[in-house]
């Protein structure tokens, strides 16, 4: 199926990462009835017999989760302890994310952060530099039991989506601290 050339895949604040939980698809949407070329697959919440398919632009302007009463998003954890307040976009307008386990969204300054996707060493020095290697490191340590920096580099370099753990890379909207968790398959 063609994708519609005059409408662009819209972009999301709180996921960076949005187009991996979308496949291509000749369904019609269950919010707007038409047929777009893309469909949701990734998690869904609600009391609905079969998940319905739901077009990026629903999920977007939040018409898909009013409409069916449905949330994209299960958990949060905080980064920093700080009292979280949810905006609509997040809550209503933002695509959750594929993960092995159930995910969490990670918090910071009171905020969703913005999802970047799963990586290991190199994803989370991009995103997060110096200061995000160093929270993945105290998370490969408290988490994982790696001591020593030697052995929390060698969880990191082993982590990514083609390997059995993999880091769930976020960054906070307001102050850029990176964080999140990190899960085994």
């Amino acid at each position: 199926m063609m994708r519609r050339q005059t409408e662009q895949f819209p972009t999301f604040t709180y996921n960076a990462d949005a187009k991996k939980s979308f496949e291509e698809s000749e369904e019609k949407c269950a919010s707007c009835d038409r047929q777009r070329g893309d469909i949701y697959n990734g998690p869904m919440f609600g009391e609905f017999d079969e998940e319905p398919s739901i077009c990026p632009w629903c999920i977007k302007d939040g018409s898909a989760c009013e409409k069916l009463g449905a949330e994209l998003v299960s958990d949060i954890t905080s980064g920093d302890d700080s009292e979280v307040e949810l905006s609509r976009e997040f809550s209503k307008c933002t695509p959750g994310f594929i993960s092995w386990q159930e995910n969490m969204w990670w918090t910071h300054c009171g905020d969703a952060a913005v999802f970047h996707g799963m990586g290991g060493r190199d994803e989370i020095q991009t995103i997060g530099g110096e200061d995000g290697l160093a929270y993945f490191r105290n998370l490969a340590e408290e988490e994982f039991g790696q001591d020593t920096k030697e052995e929390q580099d060698e969880f990191l370099n082993n982590c990514g989506e083609d390997f059995d753990t993999t880091a769930y890379i976020f960054k906070c909207r307001k102050c850029g601290a990176c964080g999140g968790y990190a899960d085994c398959n």
